[in-house]
């Protein structure tokens, strides 16, 4: 996904929107955030849904729409036998016997992961996509 980017040689900085309008500039019509739009959900949720101006969604939607922006999660789902031993922010799935955990559990929140799936966050999905949208994200 997009993102700002330091050259390593340089040392350069550019940002999201920056990155994001050089693919524009060579003829994209929309922008993939991956680990970014999870960044930018758990900013939002942290300042009680208060919006920044500066999260690579919102500065990325501002110049070139709500269409431009696609996100992208990674999920992991996350296997429970019971709602109460998962945090009430996470939205808990019911599961068919066929698609049943492990160990049979029938319950499960789909984790968002970052950095290609190596790291779990404790956010979840449903949270991330809402957020993101708000943010400004299509």
């Amino acid at each position: 996904g997009i993102r700002s980017y330091t050259d390593p040689v340089s040392g350069q900085t550019w940002s999201a929107l920056e990155v994001a309008t050089r693919y524009f500039r060579a003829g994209a019509d929309k922008i993939s955030l991956g680990s970014d739009a999870v960044y930018a959900a758990e900013e939002f949720i942290q300042n009680g849904g208060k919006k920044t101006g500066l999260t690579s969604i919102e500065t990325i939607s501002r110049a070139y729409g709500a269409q431009a922006v696609v996100i992208s999660i990674d999920p992991k789902r996350v296997y429970v036998n019971t709602k109460e031993e998962v945090d009430s922010k996470h939205v808990v799935v019911e599961l068919d016997e066929k698609n049943a955990g492990p160990n049979g559990e029938r319950l499960c929140w789909y984790q968002c992961t970052v950095k290609g799936g190596r790291e779990g966050r404790d956010i979840c999905a449903v949270t991330v996509a809402k957020a993101a949208q708000q943010l400004g994200a299509g």
